[in-house]
């Protein structure tokens, strides 16, 4: 091959080289657009949910406002129908409690037949004869008499503190919120509690502004208080001990069983003796 055939050949190399690079410059340019109009996109994407994200968060605003304020209508309503002697239902009142606006901010929660739980001002009979709060306190348990009481009435009608705690705990038994102190039984057990449940609920509810309990303390009015709600109520519940296990050891607890066949004045179990109140802020 002659020098002039072997430069032809360099050229020719040469010029595919340089249309080779050109066409990866041309690729490179391309591939730059789209991810410069990519880049639009997102940007104008990420405005797009941020402007909606403002308009929820309005939308949000608004209907909390509105939300609070249809609280507020209902609540002057159930007030006005609690004034006048209603009994509401109470899974219809707890969302708007806090907004009530009743005398002394009280209310009481009874237990009908059927197992709904109402509310009224104390000492309101139903107009519409829903409840089954309806025989005379005089045919009542002695019991079931303390736990009709309000709190202030009933911390004055009681002689020892063992009796205001065991009005409390038999009270307790119409709570059907998670975390209630009374256990639901089973077969020839309607409803049972532990002293240590009492122990525990002595402590975080009953316990004085001017004092801090100890643990034994707590138990031995635990166990007071267990003794004097059997004989309160004449004997319907019966104190059995129960052995546990636990971390390896064993031990000994008294547990106070309502039997399901017990006599309770106005029906038996946890939910059709007249119900005991249970008052609580509006």
């Amino acid at each position: 091959m002659t020098d002039l055939e072997t430069l032809e050949a360099r050229i020719a190399d040469l010029e595919a080289t340089v249309e080779a690079q050109q066409d990866r410059i041309n690729q490179l340019q391309t591939d730059l657009e789209d991810e410069r109009q990519a880049r639009k996109n997102a940007e104008a994407r990420v405005d797009d949910l941020e402007a909606t994200c403002e308009e929820q968060a309005a939308l949000l605003d608004a209907l909390r406002n509105r939300t609070d304020t249809t609280q507020s209508q209902i609540a002057e309503l159930q007030a006005r129908e609690l004034e006048k002697g209603a009994h509401l239902d109470y899974e219809h009142v707890a969302p708007t409690q806090d907004k009530l606006d009743l005398p002394d901010d009280r209310l009481e929660r009874i237990t009908d037949d059927d197992g709904t739980t109402w509310v009224r001002l104390p000492d309101h009979e139903d107009p519409l004869d829903r409840g089954s709060d309806t025989l005379p306190t005089a045919d009542l348990l002695p019991i079931q008499q303390l736990a009709r009481l309000d709190d202030d009435t009933l911390a004055s009608a009681t002689n020892t503190r063992a009796d205001y705690i065991a009005a409390q705990v038999w009270a307790e038994r119409t709570t059907h919120s998670p975390g209630s102190l009374w256990t639901k039984g089973c077969k020839d057990v309607a409803a049972y509690v532990d002293a240590s449940d009492i122990r525990v609920f002595i402590k975080s509810n009953l316990e004085r502004d001017d004092e801090s309990l100890s643990r034994d303390y707590a138990k031995k009015l635990a166990g007071r208080a267990m003794d004097r709600l059997r004989e309160l109520a004449k004997s319907r519940v019966y104190i059995d001990r129960r052995t546990h296990r636990k971390d390896g050891l064993e031990y000994t607890e008294r547990r106070l069983v309502l039997p399901s066949d017990a006599d309770i004045p106005g029906g038996t179990g946890t939910t059709d003796d007249p119900p005991a109140t249970d008052a609580f802020t509006g």
